[in-house]
């Protein structure tokens, strides 16, 4: 492949404003107030328990002590991308360079990051510099969105605890503070979801998003098998596995029925397996199922016909199913590279894949996935750079290839933004 050829595509790539589809970004509080908050993300802390595992790390709760813990591991994951992501930010917001990570004092490291942060005008460096344009928010139902700035930060509700902890109390607490509804049965239930989703919908959400289990399985549900596994969530505070899985299928029917009233898509990301690791730290606990399936979806899918799935998947299992899916259906959308496909090798097999045998419309190319808006810039550099990369190979395949006619440069730059903004704007309905 020709460097050049992958240049000029990076480039115009690059250029390309940020529409970053999910974050984990809080409106208030998007942006680091000190190393911290960058070292102290999921992915940092996992890697070095994972290297050098200590039994007090997982249980650390001191922000200094988690730098200093990350940093003295640093040099042991220094070949991964989520290191190159770090490195970046240190160069380009931090005034940090690659060397002084490891070559100076982690209370130097930290020292010069919080000089860069406390700049004058440094949130509005990091999105000059970033060229984001739009972060979508992932929300609590109670959360407040009064005075958010809309024009940079876009709702979007998350809806996990409907579906899987209605025998939370303090969550069922939260749905009827946000809904004014007390909930007592299957229609309380349903019209508390109602009231939510249209309060975010009249403040612009984007969509409603599902974190789900593995091999999750949909069908119609009865009201009185959704009363009977509410009454037993109400009463005994759990519900028995056979009432866990009938209220998770009644939930996401209510949910879909919610997405078809306010014409709002259902993001969902399939194949999360909680707990699987106890020792690790917050947000490093989880895993992915490689035996998932999306054959469970298929009610969810044929039912709501009308509304629209972004889907994302964990494992690469799940990466051919979920493209001949969106292939066939004309609901389901093929949805970023998330969590543990977030790599370069996997965002590029998964290009390769979906460029080959999906409509180009319904490609939605990347999110960063992002607690703070210091990662996007990184996150997606290395996800254009492999676009680019794909593109180009594309580019050149096409001109031997017997069946394909020539796709020059204009077309693959038009094609990649088609990934990263067309298609997202118009499903999303971004501005």
């Amino acid at each position: 492949m020709a460097a050049d050829l992958r240049r000029e595509l990076y480039e115009g790539l690059d250029a390309l404003p940020i529409y970053d589809i999910h974050t984990h970004i809080d409106a208030r509080n998007a942006f680091a107030g000190s190393l911290a908050d960058i070292i102290g993300y999921h992915y940092y802390t996992e890697l070095a328990n994972s290297a050098e595992y200590r039994p007090d790390f997982a249980a650390e709760m001191d922000p200094d002590q988690i730098v200093r813990q990350v940093l003295e591991r640093l040099p042991l994951f220094a070949n991964t991308v989520q290191s190159d992501w770090l490195m970046v930010i240190g160069e380009t917001f931090l005034g940090i360079k690659r060397s002084e990570w490891t070559s100076l004092a982690w209370q130097e490291v930290a020292a010069k990051a919080q000089k860069a942060i406390d700049a004058p005008g440094y949130r509005q460096e990091v999105l000059r510099r970033s060229g984001v344009q739009s972060i979508y928010m992932t929300n609590s139902c109670d959360e407040d969105l009064e005075g958010i700035d809309r024009r940079l930060f876009v709702p979007c509700l998350r809806v996990d605890p409907f579906v899987f902890a209605i025998d939370n109390p303090a969550e069922r607490e939260r749905l009827e503070r946000a809904s004014a509804t007390v909930v007592r049965s299957p229609e309380d239930f349903a019209l508390a979801l109602r009231r939510v989703f249209n309060k975010f919908a009249a403040h612009g959400m984007a969509y409603a998003a599902l974190s789900t289990v593995p091999n999750l399985v949909t069908r119609p549900v009865s009201d009185e098998e959704a009363a009977a596994a509410l009454n037993q969530a109400l009463t005994t505070g759990r519900l028995d596995e056979q009432a866990r899985r009938a209220w998770a299928a009644y939930a996401l029917n209510c949910i879909g029925d919610c997405c078809r009233a306010t014409h709002k898509p259902f993001h969902l990301m399939i194949g999360v397996r909680r707990g699987a690791y106890p020792a690790g730290v917050a947000g490093g606990r989880d895993l992915m199922d490689s035996a998932n399936s999306l054959v469970g979806y298929d009610y969810l899918f044929n039912e709501y016909w009308d509304v629209s799935f972004p889907v994302s998947v964990l494992a690469d299992t799940s990466g051919l199913e979920l493209a001949a899916s969106s292939w066939i259906r004309h609901n389901v959308y093929v949805s970023g590279h998330w969590w543990y496909q977030n790599s370069p090798s996997d965002i590029a097999r998964e290009l390769r894949r979906r460029l080959d045998v999906v409509p180009a419309n319904k490609l939605l190319g990347y999110y960063s996935d992002a607690y703070r808006v210091e990662f996007i810039l990184p996150k997606f550099r290395m996800y254009k750079h492999e676009l680019a990369t794909v593109l180009a190979e594309r580019v050149e395949r096409s001109l031997t290839h017997p069946n394909m006619a020539p796709l020059d440069v204009d077309q693959a730059l038009r094609l990649g933004k088609a990934l990263l903004l067309d298609n997202p704007m118009r499903l999303f309905g971004a501005a």
